[in-house]
């Protein structure tokens, strides 16, 4: 049983067996194509997005936050935020795989009848016209007008019209949860290479059917395409927005859609998959999803946030999830970071709070590191909010925007919040 049969098939245990083989074999171009080809075939019911899709996107940055691992990274990252042993390092990286194979099985996925289709005929959509048939299909609300033109455009190299395009069209109305904009832009950063045939057509299937779905048939007013589709545009400097950065993480909102919001359009501005305008029009619908008052500089230190409100204190410890290497995780985290992962896992959430504007420069990747492996080896094997949101806010930290203080009280309190749920 291949680990795309596994997973389709919910058989959490064989997808965990499979990813932890796909590991071992050292394809880490296929192994990424699988995870993906599977999550494109993920359905979600109570919620209208797939969480599978942004999950994966989750996952492959947070093992490329732990370091280069010919096994698992087809290539290095510019950056390595979180520097461990490798004897922690290695095995969570395996894990959080390993995790992620377990979600994708455990979840919901489309019957072979309403799934992706593969095999689409794009040979009379012309290159030229491609990036108009996109977005005309789109606002028709056309599926398979949009899937052809999305699979031209995503056969080149490096597709920069289809990023441009579908990242425009996904932030003219992100709804009240950023679904809209957060799921497609997500995907594109996990698209497949189109060598991967399969893979590659499941995911764009998967796309296009989510925006036909999603995007209004009519830009709303005051919202503009950028006319120039045919290069990335400038990053957007968003160091004066610092303070609603910090507000989406502190008011994070239900299972963490305001930081996981926040995180993807810092993401855009600096990739420029958007230009500054649609960058702006972005942080003024996350401004009103965060809603109210936003907390002054004053109120967002972290000093004041631990004195004036504490987060949840658990009634139980969540179950731990066993993964082939989650107890070489457990294991190092108590031999060699008892303090840090007792206080984290303690039921009084305070435990680990109080211990956060004392901490040393020295201990900040391993803080981060345990608080990876945290959802990564305890909770729900459907949760993904989670470790999204994990991510996200670490992510931030590197984008300059938030300080590592802040996102590792908020990392612990929604983790605290939704650990034991989805």
């Amino acid at each position: 049983m291949t680990l795309f049969q596994a997973c389709l098939n919910g058989n959490e245990s064989e997808a965990v067996s499979q990813s932890a083989e796909m590991i071992s074999i050292g394809q880490p171009a296929a192994l990424w194509a699988i995870m993906m080809h599977v999550a494109s075939w993920h359905e979600q019911t109570e919620f209208d997005t797939s969480h599978s899709t942004i999950m994966t996107y989750a996952t492959h940055r947070l093992v490329e936050d732990l370091g280069f691992n010919d096994e698992i990274l087809v290539e290095g990252s510019a950056t390595t935020p979180v520097k461990i042993h490798d004897d922690l390092r290695i095995p969570l990286q395996r894990s959080l795989i390993e995790r992620l194979a377990l979600y994708l099985a455990a979840v919901e996925h489309w019957t072979r009848e309403r799934g992706p289709k593969y095999n689409i005929d794009t040979q009379l959509e012309s290159l030229a016209s491609s990036i108009h048939n996109y977005e005309q299909g789109v606002r028709e609300q056309s599926h398979m007008g949009t899937l052809k033109a999305a699979l031209r455009l995503g056969e080149r190299k490096e597709p920069v019209q289809l990023r441009r395009m579908t990242a425009s069209l996904a932030a003219e109305e992100p709804d009240n949860l950023g679904h809209a904009f957060i799921m497609p832009f997500s995907l594109l950063s996990e698209l497949p290479d189109s060598e991967f045939k399969l893979p590659f057509q499941a995911a764009l299937w998967h796309l296009t059917e989510y925006l036909i779905r999603k995007v209004p048939r009519k830009a709303p007013n005051g919202f503009r395409i950028d006319p120039r589709m045919d290069k990335m545009a400038s990053p957007t400097d968003l160091s004066k927005y610092k303070d609603l950065f910090a507000n989406a993480v502190v008011n994070y909102g239900v299972l963490g859609h305001n930081g996981i919001f926040a995180h993807r359009i810092a993401e855009a501005a600096k990739r420029g998959y958007l230009h500054n305008e649609s960058i702006t029009w972005l942080l003024d619908r996350l401004k009103k999803n965060i809603g109210g008052k936003l907390l002054t500089k004053e109120q967002l230190a972290v000093e004041e946030l631990v004195s004036k409100k504490e987060g949840i204190d658990w009634e139980h410890l969540p179950s731990g999830i066993d993964l082939p290497d989650s107890g070489k995780v457990r294991l190092w985290l108590v031999k060699n970071a008892v303090d840090y992962w007792d206080a984290m896992t303690d039921l009084k959430t305070s435990v680990f709070e109080r211990k956060i504007p004392s901490i040393s420069k020295k201990d900040w990747s391993i803080i981060r590191a345990t608080q990876y492996a945290v959802p990564t080896v305890n909770g729900a094997p459907q949760a993904s909010h989670v470790t999204i949101f994990t991510q996200a806010t670490w992510s931030l930290v590197d984008h300059g925007l938030i300080g590592n203080k802040l996102a590792a009280l908020q990392v612990h309190r929604m983790l605290r919040q939704y650990l034991k749920g989805r």
